[in-house]
């Protein structure tokens, strides 16, 4: 069983890399991949043998960047890059975790104000060093029934995963906020990811809004994507099947994890997600040695 999609403290997630790697060692995980938001810093821990010795499995380097297409915010998996190269790409394209939810707060604030939302800043509160502001803004402004008429979607009043996806990341929505000022292109973005010696795989396709997946051949067609996360907690059997089909079709690479956050995500356990994930080893036999030359002979255990 794999999980190449996962997060520590060093983004949003709320284990740090040595309680990961406990939960992937009692998991039985072979194969484990650490794709914080924006930052490899997960990573240079590993290179602390004392902290690496406690996963017998294998650990290829990985990262999930922010980036947008058509205005509308989406993520883009990277997998097996060189860490020094990675690193000098995002010190010039890339603002911090903090950074970025400053500004992503001022963004929301001033245009919710703009078109008339009601809310009261004095309690949106979050740390920014570890938590985006969506959940707090969500949190505040569905106090005030007067709001409810901004909602494309009224789930996401019960959601922050549905607020995000389906409001503020969606332009659509009259909660629609333009991030775009925030991320990379998403030509970039895979750039930085080719460039740095690894492969790009578009991540959880049917967790944002439908813009993204009807729209999933002009994406394939027009960016240098090398893959697809086709197995994702989410995401239901005729989904995953849909994004197999298309991989095979277009001779893509095909990958897939729990995207693990500790507590700060309900049912996205590692290596189960909701329950029934359980990814095999042989959804990534294709590429996995191409980075991992002994894992389809070792089944990913450490030597």
């Amino acid at each position: 069983m794999i999980d190449i999609h996962s997060h520590t403290t060093y983004s949003d997630g709320s284990f740090s890399v040595e309680e990961l790697l406990n939960e992937a060692q009692k998991t039985g995980l072979s194969l484990l991949s650490i794709t914080d938001h924006n930052t490899i810093q997960a990573h240079f821990e590993l290179q602390n043998l004392n902290v690496r010795k406690k996963f017998d499995g294998e650990i290829i380097s990985g990262i999930e960047i922010t980036t947008t297409y058509k205005g509308e915010t989406i993520e883009v998996l990277g997998y097996g890059f060189d860490l020094e190269l990675m690193q000098q790409f995002l010190n010039n394209n890339v603002l911090t975790f903090e950074e970025k939810q400053l500004r992503e707060y001022k963004l929301i604030k001033n245009q919710y104000k703009k078109i008339g939302v009601i809310f009261d800043e004095n309690n949106i509160k979050f740390n920014p060093k570890v938590e985006s502001c969506r959940p707090a803004f969500a949190l505040e402004i569905k106090k005030y029934p007067q709001n409810y008429k901004f909602f494309l979607n009224q789930e996401s009043i019960n959601t922050t995963s549905g607020f995000t996806r389906n409001e503020v990341y969606n332009p659509k929505s009259p909660l629609y906020v333009d991030e775009s000022s925030l991320f990379p292109s998403l030509e970039r973005a895979i750039e930085m990811i080719h460039q740095s010696g690894g492969i790009a795989f578009l991540a959880h396709t049917f967790a944002y809004s439908p813009n993204i997946s009807n729209q999933l051949s002009d994406i394939i067609n027009n960016y240098e994507l090398d893959g697809l996360e086709c197995c994702y907690t989410t995401f239901t059997k005729e989904q995953s099947d849909y994004l197999l089909k298309v991989c095979r079709e277009k001779g893509m690479y095909m990958s897939g994890g729990s995207d693990f956050h500790g507590t700060r995500k309900i049912n996205h356990n590692l290596g189960t997600g909701n329950g029934n994930l359980c990814i095999d080893e042989s959804l990534v036999k294709s590429w996995i040695n191409r980075f991992l030359p002994d894992f389809n002979n070792s089944k990913g255990k450490a030597k």
